[in-house]
């Protein structure tokens, strides 16, 4: 039989309200549909936060239900009421991943954000990788890419290779992965990133561009891509008007995150 885990070393709600931050890390995972992932993505979390390091420091898991049509929510409750490292948030309908950002940051109280897909595309393991890396180097931002190890190469994997091609040339970046959202950083520095002025639709693509354009180094760490074990993409559904409105939003950034910044410069130069 399995040994019962140790549970990450969280607050009483007294301490809670006058201490923000009063954890080493909150994990924020937005999740649509994704109610056949949860559970295991719940226990493989909760053997992360029971790493000595996080145990000592006190972690939580922030699951943001994105307007699902399953049962996603009635599982995110009741794990809620189980387990006292999940913070359970809801949309009544889907906004999309930096909404569901956004929701997690206001019930975060990890000095220390990170942000996972439900998917387990990422592995939740890695999270320590991630961990480790930001706390043993000088940079603001650490960032999983995406291993080729394991990866399928269908017609995905070279959309998106295509994409991180686009966006290292359009901003001036050589990052293995721009593209990937597997990041971690402190509070501050993910607030930051949110606060953006553009009217995006698939924004997230753009958070390292972001981060170029706000000044932010960045530590790159391999970490593992595996396929879905279960459910659907919002990709699978309508790819031609995902492309579409990425190739608009695209457009945007380039404006904020690029032509804006060089004017800016231009400026205070003269």
């Amino acid at each position: 039989m399995k040994a019962k885990l140790p549970q990450p070393n969280l607050p009483t709600p007294s301490e809670a309200k006058t201490s923000s931050p009063v954890l080493e890390l909150s994990v924020i995972v937005p999740c649509l549909n994704e109610e056949a992932n949860v559970e295991e993505l719940v226990a493989r979390v909760k053997e992360v936060f029971a790493v000595e390091l996080l145990r000592r420091g006190g972690a939580e898991l922030i699951l943001v239900d994105d307007g699902s049509t399953d049962a996603t929510w009635e599982m995110l409750s009741k794990l809620s009421e189980t387990e006292n490292f999940i913070v359970a948030r809801r949309h009544s309908k889907n906004l999309g991943i930096p909404a569901a950002w956004r929701t997690g940051m206001t019930a975060a109280r990890g000095r220390l954000i990170c942000v996972l897909d439900a998917d387990m595309q990422y592995q939740p393991e890695d999270i320590l990788k991630l961990h480790q890396a930001l706390l043993s180097s000088s940079a603001e931002i650490a960032q999983g890419w995406r291993s080729q190890t394991g990866r399928e190469k269908g017609a995905r994997y070279w959309i998106s290779r295509a994409c991180n091609l686009m966006l290292n040339r359009a901003f001036a970046m050589s990052l293995r992965d721009n593209k990937s959202g597997f990041i971690l950083c402190s509070r501050e520095v993910f607030a930051d990133l949110l606060s953006y002025d553009g009217n995006y639709t698939y924004w997230q693509i753009f958070i390292m561009a972001a981060a170029q354009s706000k000044g932010y180094t960045c530590a790159q760490v391999e970490t593992r891509f595996l396929p879905r074990r279960a459910g659907k993409s919002f990709l699978n559904d309508v790819p031609v008007r995902v492309m579409l409105r990425a190739c608009r939003d695209f457009c945007r950034a380039v404006v904020e995150y690029r032509l804006d910044r060089e004017r800016k410069a231009a400026k205070q130069f003269f």
